[in-house]
């Protein structure tokens, strides 16, 4: 019959924090600022240089347009002559105008024609910019001044479409766009390599707690990073205490279990010398110490030097195991197979215990034959012990794995080794599994996870 051995309840899985999440979303979050933030100066910028430069050319093209206005003397008109201005000034809509008033004067460019303007009239010296819409369109960069020629006082109104520039500017604030998205996405893998490869530090020092399940020496946790020592300190100093508490409990329970054994067997004798109105009461009182005591000085014995933390090596601690219970049983055989076996992780001590009561058990019921197997894959220890005893009644294998059940028959304490493994078994979340053989006998197994 199978039974899990009172696995303790799941508590509800709780959602823990995650450093690499915090720190990838707050670098997000400073990216996206800071390449906004980028992309409006780029933006600025660019439009800024674009308008001084554009200002600039039109400053210089209203210099030659003032220098070839002339007054004519045979009809008295102003008229600004054809070497002083570019080409670009005689097409129509090419993006380039100018419009120059006075007093009943309006001069303007052939490629502003018959567009309907009107600006206002500046005094001498002054000067005005500003953005306006154009014809067909476009976007006009304005720049005027005020000037006197001949003490006639003239604006000059000067215009250059600013929208090739403008694409230009969004071409380029694309193309900003994409390097900095580039650079984000590089940055952002660049964390998450940089978190990797200093997480891994964290590793080692889980790597290095989980191998003291696997060696007799406390881990070496001395070449962590400095930000990690005070960690590394308070673990290493956790596991000392944790191993020094664990050897004083067990080495203090085996001299209790031996100090009170004497004054214990001396108060039977009393009890079976008098016979009182309690007799039967004390004698049951008396078998439940005496069960009890019989427990710890099992331990005690089967162990030996107590070791917490050691790992259990199969190959090593076994035949002291078996010499010990072949010179207690001379007439049973004890075979092994630990072809399959290996190194476990469980505690040395726990796993002498649990396999020594086993196999003591199966020695005291067995008649001529008792049989050890161990099998250890990835995830999971195996342990069978079979001997070739009478077997059990299926109430009393039920009854049996209860937990702090005992089943006296046969010889006293029967019950005893099962209860101490049980304890073993449930620590580790394994699992019993007690059986009747055939033709006769009992089959044994225990499963314990390796993860």
């Amino acid at each position: 019959m199978n039974s899990d051995l009172n696995k303790p309840l799941k508590a509800p899985a709780m959602v823990r924090m995650s450093i690499r999440r915090q720190l990838s979303r707050s670098l997000i979050v400073a990216l996206c600022l800071t390449m906004g933030a980028l992309l409006m100066v780029v933006n600025w910028g660019i439009g800024q240089i674009s308008h001084e430069y554009i200002l600039s050319r039109l400053k210089h093209d209203a210099e030659s347009i003032i220098a070839a206005l002339q007054l004519q003397p045979d009809n008295q008109t102003w008229e600004v002559g054809p070497r002083g201005t570019s080409t670009v000034y005689q097409r129509a809509l090419s993006g380039h105008y100018y419009m120059i008033t006075g007093p009943d004067i309006e001069i303007r460019s052939r490629s502003l024609w018959d567009y309907p303007a009107q600006f206002a009239t500046l005094a001498k010296g002054e000067e005005n910019s500003f953005e306006m819409p154009g014809a067909d369109g476009q976007h006009w960069l304005v720049w005027q001044l005020g000037f006197n020629k001949n003490d006639t006082p003239f604006t000059l109104t000067i215009i250059e479409d600013s929208s090739p520039l403008d694409a230009l500017k969004w071409r380029y604030s694309f193309w900003a766009l994409l390097v900095l998205a580039g650079g984000a996405i590089s940055l952002f893998f660049m964390q998450q390599w940089i978190l990797t490869r200093n997480f891994r530090y964290l590793d080692s020092v889980r790597e290095k707690i989980q191998s003291f399940r696997y060696a007799e020496d406390k881990p070496d946790l001395s070449s962590v990073p400095q930000e990690l020592a005070p960690l590394a300190d308070d673990i290493d100093q956790l596991l000392q205490q944790l191993k020094q508490r664990v050897s004083r409990t067990r080495n203090s329970l085996g001299n209790l279990a031996h100090e009170i054994k004497r004054p214990l067997q001396r108060l039977q004798q009393l009890q079976d010398e008098s016979v009182t109105e309690f007799g039967a009461d004390i004698k049951a009182l008396l078998d439940d110490i005496q069960w009890l005591i019989q427990r710890e000085l099992k331990r005690a014995r089967i162990v030996g030097v107590s070791s917490p933390g050691r790992q259990t090596n199969l190959a090593v601690d076994l035949p002291p195991l078996i010499n010990i219970l072949s010179k207690l049983y001379p007439a049973i055989r004890i075979e092994t197979d630990l072809s399959a076996a290996g190194t476990l992780p469980q505690d040395r001590d726990d796993m002498l215990e649990l396999i020594g009561n086993l196999l003591d058990n199966a020695c005291k019921y067995g008649l001529s034959e008792v049989y050890l197997t161990v099998q250890v894959t990835e995830d999971l220890a195996v342990i069978r012990v079979l001997d070739d005893g009478k077997g059990l009644p299926q109430e009393s294998i039920e009854h049996l794995l209860q937990r702090g059940q005992r089943l006296d028959e046969r010889q006293e304490g029967a019950g005893l080794g099962l209860s101490i493994c049980n304890d073993i078994i449930e620590s580790y979340q394994g699992r019993l599994t007690l059986e009747n053989r055939e033709p006769h006998g009992i089959r044994v197994t225990i499963e314990l996870p390796l993860r």
